[in-house]
């Protein structure tokens, strides 16, 4: 199986497309419409609000942002999430699912990384 990407807005067309997937939301504010025996709800693996909203509001540059989100990411609890979507993914199709594109690449490496 494969570890793959989308944005959150596309979210609803991949569950029709794929609906054997599993689709990991890595959001800190995840709607409350969105449940599905599909998705699992990941706020752990998003930047944090403080560095997301340093980004955003550019008080922080982009290797900045990415140099702390690995750093983040290197957490005990994340570590042990990302081997689970790992295993997982043996056996599914996984989707990252993230508003920005730049936080589901770097997850995307660092998961194909783990491997």
């Amino acid at each position: 199986m494969v570890i793959k990407e989308t944005d959150f807005s596309r979210l609803n067309e991949k569950l029709v497309d794929n609906p054997s997937a599993k689709f990991f939301i890595c959001m800190r504010n995840i709607p409350a419409y969105v449940k599905n025996e599909q998705i699992m709800e990941c706020p752990v693996l998003s930047p944090s609000n403080k560095l997301a909203n340093n980004y955003r509001l550019g008080l922080i540059d982009p290797c900045q942002f990415y140099t702390n989100y690995y750093n983040e990411l290197k957490s005990p609890i994340c570590q042990e999430l990302m081997k689970s979507i790992l295993s997982i993914s043996k056996n599914y199709d996984i989707y990252i699912v993230n508003i920005n594109k730049d936080v589901r690449l770097l997850l995307l490496d660092i998961l194909e990384n783990i491997k």
